[in-house]
């Protein structure tokens, strides 16, 4: 008898002992145990891996066959199946379904082989936690923090890894288990480590951990003289002992990367540590002195890259958290950014400097290609992500900001300011309700953030229409940190708008006691006198402004309006190139988030300049571009009643009024007398009887509510105001 005839006969023989249903039996309860254990697993019920439930299901298979063989199950229980004849109901022929139960067994079978077989993927996410100094001298500490932000620095850059940010782990409870530690930042494996220095030797401990089992996966000590060579090579060291563990794929250049050194001067480099935990504090005083942290760094070692990064961001935020000068800062900042780049183009950090300047230019082209180079550089940098949202959320591309903010959360999940972006990003989206659940999110984070008490009011403002709970969250900004100038400031803006100059006036000039700054004195001050029609007072805070930001388009329409009514028309017209030049450059102009309100404004002085073609232009870009963006952003990102103005400037009085209507249905208040009492772009509506009759609607409006803060206020449910911090 030949093969065929052989097998032939087994398998007829097998189907008179009933092996192939048994075999079909056992697939599907092993089928039903395997999602029973997979449902227990993610509830926590059982520690068994699901694979070890399939591996055992799998060798269970072979077992089951060869019982099946010898023994059948009966009403009378397990008997030994019968000789050959003992089933007369046999007639020993095969039949199609029995090749196809025989082939569908074959690919079951084979199908498990390959699954036991196949490597289960490694999830290559890390976060470091904060390194402890060992010792008693807390000069260094410096040492532990330098150690953990180099390994960060370094692993960020690996395509193939997930690095969670320092910040997010900065806040981790350390009553938290490496488990919910793990789960809690998105991390599959924990570093740990430790510094001892004594003299000018140092001793560096480090353990990777896996989170889900809290087993050790390596752990090591290096004892090294305290050079800048050991320092780094210890880090080289870890960080390939990490990417083995890891098991990640380097590129050739990564590989690189990780045997280089950034300074062979160790001095240079404390100095850089120096200034970055300096920096991270934000404080004014702590950025002047990262400032000179990075400059000795520099001094130090002039072809130390990194450095010159740090000295690009920590004069930016100086600029910004101190209110420096524009014009003196800018030039520094973009000297120091770059000479990093100079020195070392493969630096993601640089582009991100770089994207945030050009930001600051609104030279959005140059941004978009920064970050875009800035995360090609380094992967895991979740502040490039949300720069990135940012600029894009400006040029009204909200999905892919979102999707880029979230990108950023993924890596740095426990950040405030990135909890916050992504809330910006929803309210872009007109998805507020998630805005305000993420924002709410950032309290939880970090209650004594009072940019997300101040950002939930805003929404109540600006979106909304609810100025009395606007004002409930900006008395809880205020009491969070009694020391900033901006939720004082947006009171008074706030009660502006309930029609309570005096009321207004205490908040603002708070804000300015706060910020003595003679640029934000004179910004705030402005829109007080207009308010109160004191046009002399008011325009003479309005010319300083425009010195300081020539961009300041609310004080550029306040000016247009006074020369309009003095036929300054060339004046007004010359303020907007210097403030906008790219709405007058020749061809045609590009509208973005950062210049459509200028654009709108600057048509009605070109009308009067005999440039009707290139009004014309400016407001049908700009119309076209409102869409793109919601009506009311809850962040003075929305474009508001910009439709109305359109229209009004281009006769269309219908539709202006509709779209008032519209605004004010769906809560538009912020501003309103500002641009219903005092703008000039809406002159051609003032007479209309459905014009007026809805001005008076919004002050009745705003009149109910003011009543109802100052309830709220006499009977004691808005939070105390807090005494002004010592200077």
């Amino acid at each position: 008898m030949g093969p065929i005839g052989r097998f032939g006969r087994f398998f007829k023989d097998a189907r008179r002992r009933r092996v192939l249903p048994n075999a079909l039996l056992y697939i599907f309860a092993a089928w039903v145990t395997v999602q029973v254990a997979d449902l227990s697993i993610e509830a926590g019920v059982i520690r068994l891996a699901l694979r070890d439930v399939f591996v055992a299901a799998f060798l269970g298979f072979p077992i089951a066959l060869i019982v099946s063989w010898f023994y059948d199950i009966t009403r009378k229980g397990i008997v030994r199946t019968p000789p050959i004849g003992a089933r007369l109901s046999f007639d020993g022929s095969l039949h199609t379904r029995d090749y196809l139960l025989f082939a569908t067994l074959a690919a079951v079978w084979a199908m498990a082989v390959v699954y036991v077989h196949t490597p289960e993927p490694i999830d290559k996410s890390i976060a470091i936690l904060p390194f402890d100094n060992i010792g008693h001298d807390p000069n260094n500490a410096t040492f532990a923090f330098g150690m953990r932000l180099d390994l960060q620095t370094q692993l960020q850059k690996l395509h193939d890894l997930k690095v969670i940010a320092r910040e997010s782990s900065d806040r981790i409870s350390n009553d938290l288990s490496l488990r919910e530690i793990g789960r809690k930042l998105g991390a599959a494996y924990i570093l740990r480590g430790s510094v001892e220095r004594v003299l000018d030797q140092v001793r560096i401990s480090v353990v990777l951990i896996d989170a889900e089992t809290d087993t050790q996966t390596w752990s090591t000590n290096y004892d090294r003289d305290l050079t800048a060579r050991n320092w780094f090579d210890i880090r080289n060291e870890i960080s390939g002992s990490i990417t083995d563990s890891l098991q990640a794929s380097l590129s050739p250049a990564e590989k690189q990367n990780l045997v280089t050194a950034p300074t062979e001067n160790f001095a240079a480099h404390q100095a850089y540590l120096l200034g970055t935990q300096r920096m991270a504090k934000r404080t004014t005083a702590s950025l002047a002195e990262a400032v000179t942290y990075f400059q000795r760094a520099v001094e130090l070692d002039p072809d130390y890259a990194l450095a010159w990064v740090g000295l690009a961001d920590s004069l930016f935020l100086r600029m910004t958290y101190a209110g420096l000068p524009e014009e003196e800062e800018f030039p520094k900042v973009e000297a120091a950014i770059n000479k990093a780049l100079e020195l070392d183009d493969s630096l993601g950090e640089a582009y991100v400097t770089l994207g945030t300047n050009q930001w600051q230019k609104n030279d959005w082209a140059a941004a978009v290609a920064a970050f875009e180079r800035a995360l090609e550089l380094n992967p895991n940098y979740a502040h490039a992500f949300r720069w990135y949202g940012i600029v894009l959320r400006d040029l009204g591309r909200n999905e892919e900001s979102l999707l880029q903010t979230t990108k950023a959360l993924e890596l740095n999940p426990l950040s405030p300011i990135i909890n916050m972006n992504v809330g910006y990003a929803l309210a872009g989206l007109d998805r507020f309700d998630e805005a305000l659940v993420q924002y709410k999110k950032v309290i939880e984070i970090d209650p004594t953030f009072p940019s997300a008490y101040e950002t939930i009011g805003n929404v109540y403002w600006e979106r909304l229409g609810q100025l009395d709970e606007a004002v409930v969250w900006f008395r809880k900004a205020v009491a969070s940190d009694p020391g900033q100038a901006s939720s004082p400031r947006g009171l008074g803006f706030i009660y502006l708008d309930l029609n309570d100059s005096e009321r207004a006036e205490f908040w603002l000039r708070r804000s300015a006691e706060v910020q003595p700054l003679f640029w934000l004195s004179n910004l705030i001050m402005e829109p007080l006198y207009m308010h109160r029609r004191d046009e002399a007072r008011a325009l003479q805070h309005a010319r300083k402004n425009i010195e300081f930001e020539p961009k300041g388009f609310a004080t550029l329409a306040h000016l247009r309006n006074d020369d309009l009514r003095a036929g300054r028309y060339a004046e007004a017209r010359d303020r907007y190139e210097r403030g906008y030049p790219e709405l007058l450059q020749a061809g045609e102009p590009t509208i973005h988030g950062g210049n459509f309100i200028a654009a709108i404004d600057l048509a009605l002085v070109l009308v009067k300049t005999g440039e009707q073609q290139r009004a014309d232009m400016l407001l049908d870009r700009s119309l076209a571009f409102l869409p793109t963006i919601s009506r009311l952003g809850g962040l003075g990102e929305g474009y508001g009643i910009a439709d109305v103005l359109i229209y009004a400037l281009q006769g269309k009085t219908e539709p202006a009024l509709a779209a008032l209507r519209e605004a004010i249905d769906q809560g538009w208040r912020s501003a309103w007398w500002l641009y219903l009492e005092h703008g000039a772009g809406l002159d051609a509506l003032h007479d209309e009887p459905e014009f007026q009759a809805m001005v008076s609607e919004i002050k009745a409006d705003m009149a109910a509510q003011l009543e109802h803060v100052r309830a709220m206020e006499a009977n004691g449910e808005l939070e105390p105001i807090p005494a002004l911090p010592e200077k």
